[in-house]
């Protein structure tokens, strides 16, 4: 299974199509937060609530997909150190937590939970530039990517 994961869009939501169109396999969409649109305006995305969205309701999101757990946070009103997120992620039974927030993309595994920041395909705050994440799951395997928009284009 193909997962993309995409955060801080803030209101460009044009790219997400473009995202899109680039992986075609995909079947699952998240979306860590900061779109600053409705839900239905990102579909197929499924969202949480950033510190800028104010018709999102949803604060987190638990997702469970074949034999893992993933967990979506915005990140703004927790503390985004590894030993913090692996902890809440175990707290809800999940292996994957994912969170944005900080527009900056960044994949760890730590104490036995895949940590991913997907970074932000439209406001980058690195010199890396504008990105997204890809996770692929198997029953047993969890391959996670951080993807640059501008090599896909």
């Amino acid at each position: 299974m193909l997962i993309i994961v995409v955060s801080d869009i803030h209101r460009q939501t044009e790219i997400l199509d473009k995202i899109i169109a680039k992986h075609p396999t995909a079947t699952m969409f998240l979306d860590a937060g900061d779109s600053e649109r409705h839900d239905f305006e990102i579909e197929p995305f499924q969202s949480v609530k950033g510190n800028c969205d104010y018709f999102i309701k949803n604060k987190y999101r638990y997702v469970p997909v074949l034999n893992h757990g993933i967990y979506i946070i915005h990140g703004n009103n927790y503390p985004l150190n590894h030993d913090s997120l692996a902890t809440l992620a175990k707290s809800q039974n999940c292996d994957i937590i994912i969170h944005g927030h900080t527009h900056s993309p960044y994949y760890a595994y730590h104490n036995g939970v895949h940590i991913l920041c997907p970074g932000s395909p439209t406001h980058p705050r690195t010199k890396i530039g504008a990105t997204y994440g890809l996770i692929r799951l198997t029953e047993d395997e969890v391959e996670i990517k951080i993807m640059k928009v501008k090599d896909d284009e």
